[in-house]
């Protein structure tokens, strides 16, 4: 039923037996959309497929919009944790990515409070939401009444994603799949 109603909302539903295969369907939507960019927000079989490398090798700019996944990605790490992802890195060295990879801000501008960190962060990734060619989320959520995917976030990165480019791709496990909208309700409550 989920694919049939998504299909009639106009999308369509790739399933995937591994991580390989997963990794090359998404490739190719990517480049059947001439995409060089891609804004993704948190999605734990993005991790656990190592979609990124995947990307990178053949020519996709993954940008994390995930805070923690981004801080992450900028300094070539793994998250080391599902929820909170650089809960081991400390202000100073976000400060240090910061810098290492907004070559384009000045080298002296004062990072060392978190407000700041975020407030460069934002307009950073503000800036990849707008252009990138593709987006991509996880789901907390399918619903088979309606062919829809929900997803909670505590950023609105996820929705910048969904929403802003014109190619959005949804990666998800099919545990997600619930019947209807009143399932998921309830599985959002607890």
């Amino acid at each position: 039923i989920f694919e049939t109603n998504v299909k009639a909302a106009g999308g369509h539903v790739h399933w995937c037996r591994d991580a390989g295969e997963a990794r090359a369907t998404i490739l190719r939507i990517l480049q059947q959309a001439g995409a060089k960019t891609i804004a993704k927000g948190k999605s734990m079989v993005g991790e656990e497929i190592e979609l990124n490398a995947h990307l990178e090798a053949n020519g996709i700019r993954p940008v994390e919009t995930d805070l923690g996944e981004y801080i992450i990605q900028l300094r070539k790490e793994t998250p080391s944790h599902i929820i909170a992802p650089a809960t081991h890195v400390s202000k100073a060295q976000v400060a240090d990515a910061f810098r290492a990879a907004h070559l384009a801000l000045p080298a002296d501008r004062a990072l060392g409070e978190a407000d700041t960190l975020l407030a460069e962060a934002r307009d950073i990734l503000r800036e990849e939401f707008l252009n990138a060619d593709a987006g991509m989320t996880g789901a907390n959520f399918l619903i088979a009444e309606t062919g829809t995917s929900v997803i909670v976030t505590n950023e609105g990165n996820g929705y910048l994603s969904q929403t802003v480019p014109r190619t959005h791709i949804v990666l998800s496990g099919i545990e997600k799949v619930v019947p209807t909208l009143d399932d998921a309700a309830v599985l959002l409550r607890v």
